[in-house]
């Protein structure tokens, strides 16, 4: 299961002397603090007004085709709409866990590509929420992901 992993890290901006290697587009901040899995994963940025989590593909991205490996765009997805979630939800702490993710594959991208996962929400319930994203490389639509989370209930 993954899931919604923001943990209330907070979002920083780019380091001071401007661009980063991975260059992202305007208004897009690097989500720093990331840990256990993640951590791997490559450097993530956030534009929360957009609703839009964003990574540069590279070599570590790749499967032996030579291109983005499946799981890594299927993490992207499931991660981008967990922590848009949180985002929409006020949540500073993990509330909610994936407990259905569905994945349809159009195309493929390539390193150097900036890859935005966009997402949207049907509905944010007590028990369940629904939530859709697509993976974008500039106009061309590589994925779209539709996901079920189940909001996590105190322990007693």
């Amino acid at each position: 299961m993954g899931g919604d992993s923001t943990d209330g890290r907070a979002l920083a901006a780019v380091a001071a002397d401007g661009a980063p290697a991975d260059d992202p587009p305007e208004g897009f901040v690097a989500l720093r603090g990331t840990s256990g899995f993640l951590a791997n994963f490559g450097q993530l940025y956030v534009h929360p007004a957009r609703r839009a989590v964003g990574i540069r593909i590279g070599p570590q991205h790749l499967n032996p085709l030579g291109i983005p490996h499946g799981g890594m765009l299927a993490t992207l997805a499931d991660t981008a709409i967990g922590m848009m979630m949180s985002l929409e939800t006020g949540s500073k702490r993990p509330t909610a866990v994936t407990a259905n993710l569905s994945l349809d594959f159009f195309d493929s991208a390539r390193v150097g590509d900036w890859v935005e996962a966009h997402v949207s929400f049907d509905k944010l319930g007590n028990r369940l929420r629904f939530g859709s994203c697509r993976l974008l490389a500039g106009e061309r639509c590589l994925l779209r992901a539709t996901a079920i989370f189940s909001v996590l209930q105190p322990r007693t």
